[in-house]
């Protein structure tokens, strides 16, 4: 199908020298930005979609379990773990951050702000 479409100078202009950057037709750059665009908007309209429907969905009573006592309590008075070793925990907890840590520099670093 063949569609005939007038653009002002200031947006046809800019289209023209976008597609001989990239050495493609002009008819090429806008049929690609088209698709992209109609693409995109089909994916956002379907995640709104999806968003509101789970939005409009009732809870399900059998999925809802009152509380027996406090969260607090419950820790309070939990059983201890003879196998859990504090030491050995937080050295490895120590690790993760300094690996996070590095990783957050590194990216500081390649985006300019390091």
């Amino acid at each position: 199908m063949s569609v005939t479409i007038t653009l002002p100078d200031e947006i046809a202009n800019p289209l023209q020298a976008q597609a001989e950057a990239k050495q493609v037709s002009l008819d090429k750059l806008v049929t690609d930005l088209l698709t992209n665009v109609l693409a995109t908007d089909q994916e956002e309209d379907e995640l709104e979609a999806l968003v509101a429907r789970i939005k409009a969905t009732p809870p399900n009573p059998a999925n809802i379990h009152p509380p027996t006592a406090s969260l607090a309590e419950l820790l309070l008075n939990s059983p201890e773990d003879p196998d859990f070793d504090l030491e050995a925990w937080n050295r490895e907890w120590a690790k993760v951050e300094a690996e996070i840590k590095a990783i957050e520099r590194a990216d500081d670093i390649a985006e300019g702000r390091g």
